[in-house]
């Protein structure tokens, strides 16, 4: 609940050269949430950019004025820039960073790759249900305390609102079914990886990420028994950060040869 360090928060970027990554934090995060995997791809030769989201890393009164439209916009900036630098473009996202990589992918295809981590495609409960008509009565929802990661330890890296606005809530679900709706119409290759303890998102949402992807190139499923939510920082955390490089070198040398072909 205390106000976060806008040092701690602040968007970073790491490394140089022609290919480049696009990495985007979860709702309510903040881009420190990424930066392990950020310093893993910039050591082996990317250009990696970890943009801080409209309403993010401020203040919750500032997330409560912003909506999905308004993160989508935010990363098309962010990868266009990148774009400009760069001769290929990858894009990797945590949660709801995992869809709005999916969602810039099934409407830009320049994007090269992507890695979605545990990426929501709904939410259980009876909150989600009653969300249209509860933003409109309650302003703030406050997460538990209950910590679904291996490493309990680790949720430090995550500087992440201690408060969240209901209505932004109802915008993240919102985008989930946007999501949903447009899978279908990416054709980049995609790696889904999702913890087997999360409980924020639940882990079928990767097979039905996988399953709805019927137009990609390729798509691979990870899960990782141990690992909560946040796989970036979580104990399965430096497998992620290599099979996360893997995939990026697997699937660029091709995209750059279209690209100057074409």
């Amino acid at each position: 609940m205390l106000p976060l360090d806008p040092t701690a928060v602040a968007p970073w970027a790491l490394g140089d050269g022609k290919r480049g990554v696009l990495l985007i934090h979860g709702f309510a995060g903040s881009p420190p949430e990424l930066r392990r995997l950020g310093e893993h791809l910039a050591a082996s030769g990317w250009r990696c950019a970890g943009p801080v989201l409209p309403g993010h890393g401020t203040q919750p009164e500032q997330l409560a004025r912003t909506g999905w439209r308004d993160w989508a916009a935010a990363v098309q900036r962010e990868f266009d820039s990148l774009c400009e630098r760069c001769e290929t473009v990858v894009v990797a996202g945590q949660s709801m960073g995992g869809l709005l990589a999916l969602d810039l992918a099934a409407n830009d295809l320049r994007v090269a790759a992507v890695a979605s981590l545990a990426a929501p495609l709904w939410f259980n409960g009876v909150l989600p249900r009653t969300l249209p008509v509860l933003q409109h009565l309650v302003r703030w929802h406050v997460p538990g305390t209950d910590v679904d990661l291996w490493n309990p330890t680790a949720v430090d890296e995550l500087w992440s609102y201690g408060r969240r606005s209901v209505r932004a809530i109802n915008q993240l679900q919102q985008l989930c079914s946007r999501v949903r709706g447009e899978l279908a119409q990416v054709r980049a290759p995609v790696l889904v990886m999702h913890g087997l303890r999360d409980r924020t998102a639940d882990p079928r949402c990767a097979q039905e990420v996988a399953r709805r992807l019927v137009c990609s190139d390729e798509v691979e499923l990870q899960y990782l028994p141990r690992s909560g939510h946040a796989l970036s920082i979580d104990v399965d955390r430096e497998v992620v950060n290599d099979r996360v490089s893997q995939w990026f070198d697997e699937h660029t040398a091709d995209h750059v040869a279209r690209r100057r072909a074409g």
